[in-house]
């Protein structure tokens, strides 16, 4: 599969790196508003300055959309209307309105439309589902789940470099913990409770914390949980944790370690950090997911509805 990136930031950095280490794909094409990005290309890649050139020119498979959050629909939009395919990097949109207009246009098209959501390829979340297939550890039926996804991006009372590109704690973070929670829980079971929003006018974001409660259902019980994000906070924490009949898992993201505890018994530790870096070990899991359904004619569509909704549900709560 040939990919071409348009926007090269930071996170496209670990995109690049995770696509050499995954097999049957690669990256071809590039398109970047500041020229001096080509200089950060593999030799191989070549550095478009012009989008539609690209849109027009290149011989990639699929057009990966990296650049700042609240252009996503946008420029989503301009590769789905040159009918290619686009994978954008979650969140897919900002709004309900613009994710149902990227999901008709597609369809409309008969085209592919994929949401990179790395957060849900964590090794921990990997491991924790392989424990449960494996019924390595016997902890009963899930009750209720809390993750927080918190950056350290509102230092002082201003915005820190961190927050340039991204939308708000919610809308950036918000997919991130749903994405998580999706390979854990069914989540077409899970529905919004109540949503609640932190804006502080003045910053140029939509939100600095916002807080989304959820039920789901279980074997036919219903359970709930919390998705917290947070950038005042002043620390980079992303956990996870959940809650079980018999004990608890708590899903260290930003670390990458597992914790179990069995009711009764002390916490069990699972360092599972490689020499790679964390979001390149989320980008393969996102390429290998990729390169599968795309060989298939396949995309994650029917994920970023459901997700999507959920997310913005406790905006509009």
């Amino acid at each position: 599969m040939l990919i071409a990136l348009i926007g090269i930031g930071k996170i496209a950095n670990y995109q690049m790196q995770a696509i050499t280490h995954t097999p049957g794909i690669k990256l071809v094409d590039a398109h970047d508003l500041d020229m001096n990005k080509a200089e950060e290309l593999p030799g191989s890649v070549q550095f478009h300055d012009n989008l539609e050139k690209m849109l027009k020119k290149s011989k990639a498979d699929a057009f990966l959309v990296s650049t700042p959050t609240a252009s996503h629909f946008e420029v989503a939009m301009r590769v789905i209307e040159a009918d290619r395919i686009a994978v954008v990097e979650k969140p897919l949109c900002t709004s309900q309105s613009e994710m149902d207009a990227l999901i008709t246009a597609a369809r409309t098209r008969k085209l592919p439309l994929y949401t990179a959501f790395h957060p849900a390829y964590g090794r921990e979340v990997d491991w924790w589902r392989e424990q449960r297939e494996a019924r390595n550890f016997e902890l009963g039926q899930l009750l209720g789940f809390d993750t927080c996804f918190a950056d350290p991006y509102y230092l002082d009372g201003k915005l820190t470099l961190g927050a340039v590109g991204k939308a708000g704690s919610w809308i950036d973070s918000g997919i991130s913990g749903l994405s998580a929670l999706a390979r854990l829980i069914d989540p077409t079971t899970m529905k919004m409770v109540d949503g609640r929003m932190t804006a502080i006018p003045s910053l140029g974001c939509a939100q600095v914390q916002g807080l989304g409660i959820y039920s789901f259902s279980e074997q036919g019980r219903t359970g709930y949980g919390t998705v917290d994000t947070n950038w005042t906070l002043g620390k980079n924490f992303k956990m996870t944790r959940l809650r079980y009949e018999n004990g608890i898992v708590e899903l260290d993201h930003a670390k990458e370690l597992a914790r179990l505890r069995l009711e009764g018994q002390d916490w069990l530790t699972f360092n599972l950090a490689t020499d790679k870096p964390r979001l390149v070990n989320h980008y393969c899991g996102v390429f290998s997911d990729l390169t599968e359904k795309f060989t298939r004619g396949e995309d994650n569509t029917g994920l970023t509805e459901v997700l999507h909704r959920l997310l913005f549900a406790a905006l509009n709560h």
